[in-house]
């Protein structure tokens, strides 16, 4: 099987100059029990963001001095995203898509706060700035790059993407972080949500009514990025990403997806949904790697977009076995 599959796009990356950029936001859905993995429990999912972004532009945890990973030990994604991006040498750039607590790293501040609960209220009061955030972005890494990798960190993203798919009566169920998704709390809080205001088809709407400001940032900088090609680099929170800038800025043939084998067996339908040329994804295995072989059980399917800077890895340094390797060592060094 091969490392990389999907549009041959990828096969113009090697050598180009590219970077990753890793918006890491809150939303106070994040908070409700049993929507999100990403914590030991919901009222630490906000620091998820956090660490990750730390760990990926630094290698430590610097805010606090905790091992990255969930109680039962299953390590974050990030890990992965550092390995990769060590070896492609690739720039890295942090973005504030909504945290709630400054990072210990070089980042982009923008201060627009957690999204808020879509079932009480709307969700992002300041959708605007976060579109003018993303535009001033978008312009300065528009043709300084090749190749732009846009991933996120958002705890309980999925939940906000299936609610902005759904106001856009786009009914497909969006992946997980857990083995086994909530889909019907997920439902609920549709329900609740289109009790407060029922669906809004207007894409900009549902964003600003149930989304969260990766989403809005996402938008931003996708609207000013016309020399490079963007890479929407993530699971369904970036598929839906794809389909709201399509929507929204038009369509673009310098737009892609780039996920992982996981999310392509979890959700191909849907994946599918944007069409076989607009995909490509890594066919990674963590089987033989402690901790990581988690993945391979449906457990962990996304996050930091691992699966493109394993890949962009991959193309870079073509040795599997060395990233494999890689990513044990950047595990290992926070085990001791």
């Amino acid at each position: 099987m091969d490392i990389v599959t999907g549009n041959k796009i990828y096969e113009k990356i090697k050598g180009k100059k590219t970077i990753y950029v890793l918006l890491s936001g809150t939303t106070e859905i994040s908070l409700i029990d049993g929507i999100s993995a990403a914590g030991e429990k919901p009222e630490l999912t906000p620091l998820t963001p956090l660490l990750d972004s730390e760990i990926i532009f630094s290698g430590r945890c610097k805010s606090y001095d905790v091992i990255p990973m969930t109680n039962n030990g299953i390590p974050t994604p990030s890990i992965i995203t550092r390995a990769s991006n060590e070896i492609s040498k690739i720039d890295t750039l942090i973005v504030d898509a909504g945290l709630k607590e400054c990072p210990r790293i070089p980042f982009i501040y923008t201060g627009l706060g957690s999204a808020k609960n879509f079932t009480e209220h709307k969700a992002l009061d300041r959708y605007n700035d976060a579109l003018s955030f993303g535009e001033y972005i978008g312009e300065i890494l528009d043709d300084k790059y090749d190749y732009i990798l846009l991933a996120e960190s958002v705890p309980g993203g999925t939940t906000t993407a299936y609610a902005v798919l759904s106001a856009l009566n786009i009914n497909y169920m969006t992946s997980s972080s857990m083995k086994d998704s909530p889909d019907d709390i997920k439902r609920e809080l549709i329900k609740k949500a289109f009790n407060r205001i029922g669906p809004d088809h207007n894409p900009e709407h549902a964003i600003e009514q149930y989304g969260d400001y990766m989403m809005a940032l996402s938008i931003g900088i996708s609207r000013k990025i016309r020399k490079s090609t963007l890479l929407f680099s993530g699971g369904t929170q970036m598929l839906n990403v794809y389909l709201l800038d399509q929507m929204i800025n038009g369509t673009n043939d310098k737009r892609y997806i780039f996920t992982t084998k996981y999310i392509m067996n979890d959700k191909r339908e849907l994946m599918e949904k944007i069409g076989r040329n607009n995909i490509i994804y890594s066919n990674m295995d963590f089987s033989n790697i402690d901790g990581l072989n988690y993945y391979e059980q449906g457990y962990v399917k996304e996050g930091t977009g691992f699966g493109a800077a394993f890949g962009i890895a991959y193309l870079n340094h073509g040795n599997v076995d060395y990233i494999y390797d890689k990513i044990k060592n950047v595990y290992t060094s926070f085990l001791h």
